[in-house]
């Protein structure tokens, strides 16, 4: 879906679109920087262009995050339904070189804070448990752990043993 751009205090959070892709590959395409994405790992920039066009319609948010201070691609974040209740799901994911900044969290705070401003009161989010700095960022969202789960990181065979976080807002 698309909506006006989100700013925090030090990123502008837009819409994706199929400009994006080759930022977006750079990260999402990354053996490191993708590896707990529940997405596979994307062949090349050409292969995400394709699949951003109908983004419009998509029944979540996705967005390309930018430094207000320097105009850098920073990552992406997304947020949208989950299953058939009322809760919302997000994600995030940051370029490898600015990890450790802070990044994650604002954008995730975003995602919550957005989905909040159209109603929303629940939320949930995974992460590999194995990826202790999203735990963390899930933490500092207010999130706390619901329970102990796998996911498989789509197009492989790999099975993650995860965290599902849970946060209700009122």
């Amino acid at each position: 879906m698309l909506t006006a751009p989100i700013g925090t205090a030090r990123l502008t959070l837009r819409t994706m679109t199929q400009d994006d892709a080759a930022d977006v590959w750079g990260i999402w395409g990354d053996r490191e920087s993708g590896k707990y994405l529940h997405d596979p790992f994307y062949r090349d920039a050409e292969e995400l262009r394709a699949l951003f066009t109908d983004i419009a319609e998509w029944s979540d948010y996705p967005f390309v995050a930018f430094s207000k201070a320097t105009g850098e691609f920073v990552g992406t974040c997304s947020v949208g339904p989950e299953g058939t209740g009322d809760e919302w799901g997000f994600g995030y994911c940051v370029r490898k070189a600015l990890w450790g900044n802070g990044y994650a969290t604002e954008m995730a705070r975003a995602m919550i804070d957005f989905a909040y401003s159209l109603g929303v009161r629940a939320f949930v989010a995974e992460h590999a448990i194995e990826n202790a700095a999203s735990g963390n960022v899930m933490r500092k969202c207010g999130m706390s752990v619901d329970r102990e789960s796998s996911f498989a990181k789509s197009g492989t065979g790999i099975l993650y043993p995860s965290r599902v976080y849970r946060l209700r807002l009122e």
